[in-house]
């Protein structure tokens, strides 16, 4: 995809009269961008050539300053706990990254609500794909974009990488910026607008398109980071269905625990699934890891899997964003920007994911969730209702012999007739699917840059 520093330029969709329900998609080719019907049997997506504007972001410190040839003074950079600098350490990802597994070759769908044309997400390739279902694709502005700020925050986390930074050297470049799998692609369906406010329908035809289209796009990882606790039962059996077949599908599905504490009544859907990966938040302290006060704990039958950090995360910022707008307390720099939630614990082990599949391409997901809870690392004091087997361990996985993961034979969940299956991606909102979630269910809890 041709980047420039101008604004994008996007086409216009053509009419097309008697489409139930319309998304759009534009998605980068190379050498330049070409324009791309997708036809699903119900609704169409149009593809658009985007020229993504690069917004320039500041770094963290300089580890040297140059005073001329010769002379080089180291200074002090502030490398926060919950920095992504310090975050790769922790989860073992750099590890992978010295041995040569930085994610590339691997694509990391994310139903979030888009994302934002900032620099660490600009180079050629990083964002291969989108698709935008939400209540904005209509209105070339707001198309594709994060106008809510919780999916570029995860995108960077999974994936961002600064401009010319490289994974081999970042150990002794604290100012770069660079997600767990820095080479890895982001393939961003968008759900929600400004709002934040996405449709079960929205959702559940998210989930099926990116099974449509995994092996066109190299879909390993899907990424859902949102709560449908709460809704009817039809409406979380309808998103455990979706689910479990992009788990068929060969997707590795990592979702995020919740955002309730330790007064949650078990996990949030879809985490509670039992095939897909649900993830638990942990802190980072000088000492070692505490249990998040915001991850939901399971109920002893259905727990987390595994745990990550995701307390005082720093990420990327949407700037405009409603969580940038609304709260400029997260503020950090001109790039970054901070959030906690379990919803930045699984962007962290979506990361990892996408590093043992480049690793390993022919591992199934079970093998990769095999891999992630027998190598996680136990956290003392912890109880596994709120961490399952631990902190994910990336190192510890990549060893990890894959035949001797069991297959997955949790019993299915029954499919209600008005799910869609995944080869019709787009649908019409038929009866309890045309409720809404609130933006308080994107499962970040918090935007603070002062904790």
């Amino acid at each position: 995809m041709t980047m420039t520093t101008e604004s994008p330029t996007l086409g216009t969709a053509s009419a097309e009269p008697n489409v139930a329900r319309r998304g759009r998609v534009w998605r980068a080719t190379r050498p330049s961008p070409r324009l791309t019907t997708y036809s699903p049997p119900r609704g169409s997506y149009l593809a658009l050539a985007a020229a993504v504007s690069m917004i320039a972001g500041g770094a963290v410190a300089m580890s040297y300053l140059d005073d001329g040839p010769g002379v080089s003074e180291p200074v002090v950079v502030d490398v926060p706990l919950g920095s992504m600098y310090s975050v790769v350490d922790q989860v073992g990802a750099r590890t992978l990254w010295n041995q040569g597994f930085t994610g590339a070759g691997v694509n990391v769908a994310m139903i979030d609500t888009g994302v934002a044309a900032v620099s660490a997400l600009a180079e050629p390739g990083k964002v291969v794909a989108a698709v935008d279902l939400s209540s904005e694709q209509g209105d070339v502005s707001t198309a594709f974009v994060d106008n809510f700020g919780h999916g570029t925050h995860l995108a960077g986390i999974i994936a961002g990488r600064d401009p010319g930074a490289d994974p081999a050297l970042a150990a002794e470049h604290p100012e770069w910026f660079l997600g767990v799998a820095p080479d890895a692609g982001i393939v961003s369906v968008k759900v929600a607008g400004r709002d934040g406010a996405v449709t079960p329908a929205s959702l559940v035809t998210g989930i099926d398109w990116v099974v449509a289209h995994a092996d066109e796009l190299d879909i390993r990882v899907l990424n859902i980071a949102l709560s449908a606790d709460g809704a009817s039962p039809i409406i979380e059996a309808a998103v455990a269905a979706a689910v479990e077949r992009a788990w068929d599908a060969g997707i590795v599905v990592v979702t995020a625990a919740g955002n309730d504490g330790a007064d949650s009544n078990g996990l949030v859907a879809p985490a509670t699934d039992p095939y897909v990966i649900a993830v638990g938040g942990v802190e980072a302290t000088s000492d070692g890891f505490l249990v998040a006060d915001f991850t939901n704990r399971g109920d002893g039958v259905r727990n987390p899997d595994v745990a990550a950090p995701g307390a005082h995360i720093v990420s990327l910022r949407a700037p405009g964003s409603t969580a940038d707008v609304d709260h400029p307390e997260g503020y950090v720099d001109q790039q970054r920007f901070l959030g906690s939630g379990s919803s930045q614990s699984a962007a962290i082990a979506s990361g990892v994911a996408a590093l043992l599949i480049d690793a390993n391409p022919a591992l199934t997901p079970d093998q990769v969730k095999g891999a992630l809870v027998t190598s996680a690392t136990e956290i003392a004091g912890a109880d596994s209702t709120a961490v399952g087997a631990g902190l994910i361990a990336a190192d510890k996985a990549v060893t990890h012999d894959p035949a001797t993961a069991p297959a997955q034979t949790w019993p299915r969940t029954d499919s209600p007739s008005l799910v869609p299956q995944a080869a019709t991606p787009a649908i019409v909102a038929v009866g309890p699917l045309s409720s809404t979630w609130l933006s308080s269910t994107w499962l970040s809890s918090t935007w603070l840059s002062s904790t």
